[in-house]
């Protein structure tokens, strides 16, 4: 059915209970390709540096690279600009901000409650951890010996690499906003609006691709207030996620809108981890968006055969922790 002439706000009830066993949402094939799916485009899609010579061929650009290198040892901290991004190739979350000259753990971003890269007073801060150099390098060489994520099989087919990229600005507004395309063979669902201060304060919106709000319920994140604008970039990085999620069953897409342009910040092959109930909380929406990624039927049926295993895992596994309590 087409997501215009739907709502998603009745989503609980028996018959709900009973077309989650039957339908196999977005999250539940997400843990399928998890476990079963070996294509190397995953492994391209997820390393952040193969990733840039994937896009460059798609005429699509990323934040101007400043450094690579497999030593920590190597990093020129000397060289690098008042403002830079240190982030490991083969992870998630391993990020590092330099800003007006100091070094921050910055992780996801959501230690951070804005991220004005501009203010020279250090506002915006929120418990965010200052570094020394030792510092930089000890979590620089942390990463490189570690395999991220042990569920996660395409992680484990990079070779470890720290990156340095230019730090991007806002095109408007005080932090970077993150719009997460949901692209499947080449065709653009739906976008997520996130952010830091998003995450930080559990928010979460989705819009359809001419920026009509989705109606979400029984989401438990609430929606940003004001909702996002529209982003003046809006159709040519729809344009971008065509070419980038071409040939390819289901990639998520993220960008940014910054005063020099749009770029691209990441394509993820796995996003968050398959956990249920996500990318929303509110499951009408999660089946609607797992009918959109179509699967050849022999697969379609593995992944459902899947789910039910799943499902029933968790339940029993509850019922077992009630009674040894």
């Amino acid at each position: 059915m087409n997501i215009r002439a739907r709502s998603f706000r009745s989503c609980s009830g028996t018959l709900h209970y009973l077309q989650r066993f039957l339908v196999a949402d977005f999250s539940s094939k997400v843990r399928w390709r998890m476990r079963y799916d070996r294509s190397q485009h995953l492994v391209t899609m997820q390393d952040k540096f193969l990733l840039r010579e994937y896009a460059e061929k798609r005429a699509v650009g990323m934040a101007p690279l400043l450094f690579v290198g497999e030593r920590a040892e190597e990093i020129p901290f000397k060289e690098l600009p008042d403002h830079c991004m240190i982030k490991a190739s083969h992870g998630c979350g391993w990020n590092i901000v330099r800003r007006n000259r100091e070094y921050y753990y910055f992780g996801d971003g959501s230690n951070f409650e804005c991220i004005d890269f501009r203010d020279k007073r250090g506002h915006g801060l929120k418990g965010a951890k200052r570094l020394d150099e030792g510092e930089v390098l000890r979590l620089c060489s942390g990463w490189l010996q570690k395999k991220y994520s042990t569920d996660e099989w395409a992680y484990h087919q990079m070779r470890p690499r720290v990156l340095i990229e230019e730090l991007l600005f806002p095109h408007s507004g005080k932090e970077l906003l993150d719009y997460r395309f949901y692209t499947f063979d080449g065709e653009v669902a739906v976008i997520n609006v996130g952010s830091p201060g998003y995450r930080a304060e559990k928010l979460n919106v989705f819009f359809l691709p001419d920026w009509t709000l989705v109606p979400l319920g029984c989401n438990a994140e609430a929606l940003p207030k004001p909702l996002p604008p529209r982003p003046e970039s809006l159709q040519a990085m729809i344009d971008a996620a065509r070419r980038l999620g071409k040939d390819i069953d289901f990639a998520r897409i993220d960008f940014y809108e910054t005063k020099k342009g749009f770029f691209l910040g990441e394509m993820t092959a796995y996003p968050e981890g398959g956990k249920r109930l996500s990318p929303t909380s509110c499951s009408c929406f999660n089946i609607w968006l797992g009918k959109q990624w179509r699967l050849k039927p022999a697969r379609e049926l593995h992944v459902w055969i899947c789910n039910i295993g799943f499902l029933v895992g968790r339940r029993l596994r509850r019922v077992l922790r009630a009674l040894e309590c």
